[in-house]
């Protein structure tokens, strides 16, 4: 069953790399883009960061592996850290998800964000907007000195697995999807899932962006 889900999703990816290829002779597709906003009130205080993650899904490549019954988690984490003369100082970090699936009922795709209810969208581009809304993160620094924020940004097609328990989410059965019975985070370790996605050749992408160094 899993050897066939594969064959299925390498099909998609060749559709998307096609569609992404044609779409290409008349306009290049614009390159992914993780960044962070350090902000200040009228103040001067400092203000939570600003995260945002722009043209996730240009090439296409997602997109195909979505139609075709993959899930796709975006998976975010932020860390602050303390400059230091020898070594800098890991001060706390925080991480965050999000999923887009495909409802074959309704030809829709749906996003579940971090927080809120389930949004569903009819066209790739309006999806791909909403990915890219910045996401305030209350990750401030406790004291004074200088700091700076590492945030990095893992895009993967979920296992066979994982998608199911993304799918009984969806039906409501919410006790099953976050508890030790199937938990979305949790279903394989971090590493294992990486592991899977390189054997399987699963699509994955990783971004990472970093600000100067700041005074609260």
């Amino acid at each position: 069953m899993r050897r066939g889900a594969l064959l299925l999703l390498a099909a998609a990816l060749a559709a998307g790399r096609l569609a992404a290829q044609e779409a290409g002779t008349t306009a290049r597709p614009v390159p992914p883009r993780l960044t962070i906003d350090v902000r200040r009130d009228s103040g001067g205080a400092l203000l939570a960061p600003l995260v945002r993650a722009q043209n996730l899904l240009s090439d296409g490549v997602f997109l195909g592996a979505v139609h075709n019954g993959f899930a796709v988690r975006f998976a975010y984490r932020l860390s602050l850290w303390r400059s230091a003369t020898l070594f800098d100082r890991l001060v706390r970090e925080t991480t965050w998800e999000a999923v887009i699936v495909w409802n074959e009922v309704e030809n829709r795709f749906e996003l579940l964000p971090p927080q809120g209810q389930i949004r569903t969208f009819d066209d790739p581009a309006r999806l791909d907007s909403a990915l890219a809304v910045a996401y305030p993160v209350d990750l401030l620094p406790p004291g004074s000195g200088r700091y700076y924020y590492v945030a990095s940004l893992e895009v993967e097609s979920l296992t066979a697995s994982e998608l199911e328990d993304v799918q009984r989410w969806l039906r409501g059965d919410v006790e099953r999807a976050i508890t030790g019975r199937g938990d979305v985070g949790s279903a394989l370790t971090r590493g294992a899932r990486m592991l899977l996605i390189k054997l399987s050749g699963l699509p994955h992408r990783s971004f990472e962006a970093r600000t100067a160094p700041f005074r609260p």
